[in-house]
């Protein structure tokens, strides 16, 4: 797939050739075929398409895709995804496991590197002060999340009890972490549903900063969510 990705300004931003994004996935499915193939696949079916395991990987890059119009660098990300959903016999319900990895490299901000005026950055302190920084994330990132979908109706809906742990690594930046657990009620799969979950660790207050001075304490959290698709 080519898509436009970052597109910059004139003497503004790292992409001023306006060169594309390039992105390829790559899915096998060991059993039942996920409904939504290539890039629309979901992260669960609620056991509407069977027994599922299935292995993805997508790759994206773009020339000059990251960074300043003085330090440009290339953009590069790998993802690697497993799902598996089970149905259980005897209509106990349908269990659902989700892992993701994720690795970008964009090396705008490497001390030493010479950028398109001939400067040399600061270890990324120069990158980030600039107001036309693509500062995207350059490190590892992982999830996984597991689910299990009980099969009686309470009401209009069945609930999903679920817990998740994420952990973000930027190479230049300070490490956050998040765990999660709630429950959703399912009226309508991703149509509809209500979500209420407790979330505890600082990738909230740190968000996108992969700024080398990123800071934020770890908080609780917890929040009741509504979800409607027409």
């Amino acid at each position: 797939m080519v898509s436009g990705g970052l597109r910059s300004g004139v003497l503004a931003g790292p992409n001023v050739s306006d060169s594309n994004m390039w992105s390829g996935r790559l899915t096998y499915n060991f059993l039942n075929p996920e409904k939504n193939p290539g890039y629309y696949t979901s992260g669960g079916y609620y056991g509407g398409a069977g027994d599922i395991l299935a292995i993805a990987i997508g790759i994206s890059h773009q020339k000059d895709g990251a960074g300043t119009f003085a330090q440009t660098s290339d953009f590069t990300g790998l993802t690697v995804d497993l799902l598996f959903e089970k149905v259980l016999d005897n209509n106990n319900g349908t269990f659902t496991f989700n892992a993701e990895y994720k690795r970008f490299w964009a090396p705008y901000d490497k001390l030493g590197k010479l950028g398109r005026t001939g400067t040399v950055g600061l270890g990324g302190l120069t990158a980030f002060a600039s107001g036309d920084c693509a500062c995207w994330f350059r490190g590892q990132a992982w999830q996984m999340y597991g689910l299990y979908l009980i099969p009686h109706k309470v009401g209009i809906g069945r609930f999903q009890p679920y817990g998740r742990f994420v952990s973000v690594q930027p190479e230049s930046s300070s490490n956050r972490t998040e765990i999660e657990g709630g429950v959703n009620y399912i009226i309508d799969g991703y149509n509809a549903r209500i979500s209420a979950f407790y979330q505890h660790g600082d990738l909230f207050t740190k968000g996108l900063n992969y700024a080398p001075y990123a800071f934020g304490r770890k908080i609780d959290k917890f929040t009741i969510a509504f979800q409607l698709q027409i």
